[in-house]
């Protein structure tokens, strides 16, 4: 079954328009990631209101 596969061609390699896309394309995930997780901080201690600074340690 695979012997009648053509081997598929090697990708092109990227440009250097394509590598400055990817970099803000990962830079712009990254920032929203790092909000997403600095948002759901701040939910979670407004959720748990001031009682988080009386609790036992």
């Amino acid at each position: 079954m695979s012997e009648n596969r053509k081997p598929q061609p090697a990708p092109a390699p990227f440009s250097p328009e394509d590598m400055a896309r990817r970099r803000r394309r990962s830079v712009a995930l990254a920032l929203v990631l790092g909000g997403l997780v600095i948002f759901f901080f701040v939910v979670t201690l407004v959720k748990t209101g001031p009682a988080i600074l009386n609790r036992p340690l």
